[in-house]
């Protein structure tokens, strides 16, 4: 069907995503935000998205929840509304990284380069990685700085940290539920490291291999199969302007700027 590898990503993560739950996405998130769009087109609507926290149920596909851009939310809410709601619990929190480690947890505050520290987003919402009822992990870079043995710095821990799983770190929560990536889908195994559960493109799994920053099988798992009809709500209803589709997303943003 020639889809993208974002198109790809988000009809995988739609099906993660259930009828009646509350979800939770960052400011730049367009691959999550297509992914509830099409769980509420497809198989949840009751399904109801924080955009950014503050962009209830939007109704529009955008790069980012910023100035410029019109998600056509249902309403807006203001910060205290956020942790209003926040504090009755969310089912899913999205997440994505500067690193992303085998055990789940992800990296938002900085890593160490050759030429000094790399500084990130930092608190932004990272206490919703450790009270919402499972997280879903996601990066559109595959390679060996994003994905790691460990992370720099845990700003949202994942199964394990330091020799320590969740239940002895005191974090009741599920955690991470998966990690999407454009070539892998993880799920974690039975001691919480995440393990490849489908092929997610038609790379060569030895180069796959080489550009994950832990060992994985000698064999490639089965291959993601989307459904045509994902596709095509995807396409008609989700995304009709081709964000995804862009075989440059950055250049179709600034397309998209253009009067």
């Amino acid at each position: 069907m020639g889809l993208t590898a974002r198109e790809r990503m988000s009809i995988a993560i739609s099906r993660d995503l259930k009828d009646g739950e509350v979800v939770l996405t960052g400011a730049a998130s367009a691959v999550p935000l297509a992914a509830c769009l099409l769980a509420q087109a497809r198989h949840a609507p009751g399904l109801t998205i924080l955009g950014a926290g503050v962009y209830i149920n939007p109704r529009r596909l955008v790069p980012e929840f910023t100035a410029g851009w019109d998600c056509a939310p249902v309403a807006i809410a203001d910060m205290s509304d956020v942790f209003a709601v926040t504090e009755l619990g969310i089912d899913v929190m999205f997440y994505g990284g500067m690193q992303i480690d085998r055990g789940g947890s992800v990296n938002l505050h900085y890593v160490r380069t050759g030429s000094g520290v790399l500084r990130g987003p930092g608190l932004a919402n990272t206490a919703l990685g450790h009270t919402a009822a499972r997280t879903i992990l996601y990066t559109e870079r595959h390679d060996r700085r994003t994905l790691v043995e460990a992370v720099d710095y845990a700003s949202v821990i994942g199964h394990y940290r330091g020799g320590r799983s969740r239940a002895e770190l005191g974090l009741p929560n599920a955690g991470p539920a998966g990690l999407f990536t454009p070539d892998v889908l993880f799920r974690p195994d039975s001691s919480g490291a995440f393990a490849p559960d489908r092929a997610m493109s038609a790379a060569a799994w030895d180069d796959v291999r080489a550009r994950t920053g832990w060992p994985l099988p000698a064999v490639p798992p089965p291959p993601f199969e989307a459904d045509p009809g994902d596709v095509r709500a995807l396409r008609r209803l989700v995304d009709p302007d081709g964000l995804l589709a862009a075989p440059d997303p950055q250049a179709a943003v600034e397309a998209r700027r253009q009067p």
